[in-house]
């Protein structure tokens, strides 16, 4: 599939653990209009990258849960998320997504310092209308990607986007984008302190 123009959407992944458990995160593939193929590009020695390569199954999630995405990018879920009884084998979707698209990889490529693995999708539903556009939350999920990148950004840079978002989340957020703003402020100081501890 070639990824000219195809725009980057970002949501919530499911995979299924070696164990049978369930791996939730962050995931922004690329996908073609019609959202009918899908280019996913997971970091090697993740569990979603191990996950992938293993059964070749993923289920993406359309969703406004801004929150879900800050914990899952940090790796700190408050809670086990609620999955759709009728997920189908080796699938998972999130009861409270918007939408979900079950994907099957068609081809794998491992050569590169990503791997990519195009997609076709074999199940879609529909489970809740999508929120809307926001502010707020367009901030939250910005902040979340910085955070996870705390170790390759300067603290500058991190810091004037943080000065330059925090009034789309004072001024257009609701009770949900503040909580997940603020959990992800804690979670960078969290990991510069840790940073400096280490070096």
């Amino acid at each position: 599939m070639s990824d000219l123009r195809l725009r980057i959407v970002e949501g919530m992944l499911t995979t299924q653990n070696a164990d049978g458990t369930v791996n939730v995160a962050p995931m922004g593939p690329r996908v073609n209009d019609e959202f009918t193929q899908f280019l996913l590009r997971p970091f090697p020695g993740s569990r979603t990258y191990e996950n992938l390569l293993r059964t070749r199954q993923a289920t993406f999630h359309v969703t406004d849960d801004v929150e879900m995405i800050a914990q899952a990018a940090i790796g700190d879920l408050h809670q086990s998320p609620e999955f759709h009884s009728d997920s189908g084998e080796g699938y998972h979707i999130l009861a409270g997504c918007c939408r979900w698209y079950q994907l099957e990889a068609a081809q794998v490529d491992t050569s590169g310092e990503r791997a990519a693995l195009t997609c076709r999708v074999v199940r879609m539903g529909h489970l809740r209308n999508f929120l809307g556009l926001n502010r707020a939350k367009h901030a939250v999920l910005e902040l979340a990607i910085l955070a996870t990148r705390v170790h390759l950004l300067s603290a500058e840079e991190i810091d004037q986007a943080i000065v330059m978002m925090s009034p789309w989340v004072e001024k257009t957020g609701g009770d949900a984008e503040v909580r997940a703003w603020e959990f992800l402020l804690s979670a960078i100081q969290q990991r510069r302190f840790a940073g400096r501890e280490s070096s």
